[in-house]
């Protein structure tokens, strides 16, 4: 079993997993507009029934999600910030891949507010697919690989059950310093986990 099987088996003790694992041969057709190479680890995570898949508007007329074909077990862990931080499935990739804008080896992973986490390919194979974060002009490394970006994601799962620890201004503890204590102490887990697992942010998502 590969490091990257394993964190994804891990992850989906905590998922509602609605779809079988998906058949290599069905990613490589999906990513048939990517010129480049990437890791078997990027085609692992693609394969696992929780990755991304279909399309979270399928109308660009209707930014809604009342036609979404879109799901993704991840998602469910962003808490108050899910409609600002988004998973692409390789459909919405393809949709946002833009070589004249961004580095061609570059593949669309993450969308968020201020920007995207790219997963880089390569001219040839790779052992690992680094994860890079572009906000303005240059890229910088988010994760060394992107093994050890759901081996964080696992263990902050494990640990604090979430990836992105925020107020819930719906909790009836809110106000109280207990809670916020509470918050702050599982936001420096998860910093400590990210940076255990290479991410020089020292963060697993950001918005």
């Amino acid at each position: 079993m590969s490091v990257m099987t394993e964190a994804l088996e891990r992850i989906s003790i905590y998922c509602e997993l609605s779809q079988p694992d998906i058949p290599r041969e069905e990613i490589e057709k999906k990513l048939s507009f990517f010129p480049f190479q990437l890791s078997d680890e990027a085609y692992e995570f693609y394969q696992w029934a929780g990755a991304p898949v279909g399309m979270r508007w399928p109308d660009d007329d209707d930014c809604s999600y009342s036609s979404s074909t879109y799901y993704c077990a991840l998602e469910r862990f962003l808490g108050n910030a899910d409609d600002l931080i988004h998973f692409l499935s390789l459909e919405e990739a393809k949709g946002y891949y833009s070589p004249s804008f961004h580095d061609p080896k570059y593949l669309p992973f993450v969308s968020y507010e201020n920007g995207w986490l790219f997963i880089a390919g390569s001219e040839t194979k790779v052992e690992n697919s680094p994860v890079l974060q572009l906000e303005e002009c240059d890229p910088s490394l988010w994760f060394p690989s992107l093994t050890n970006m759901m081996l964080a994601i696992a263990e902050s799962l494990e640990t604090v059950g979430t990836i992105l620890p925020d107020f819930d201004y719906h909790n009836e503890d809110y106000r109280t310093n207990k809670y916020r204590e509470k918050i702050q102490e599982q936001l420096q887990v998860v910093e400590a986990i990210a940076i255990k697992y290479g991410s020089p942010r020292g963060a697993i998502l950001t918005n």
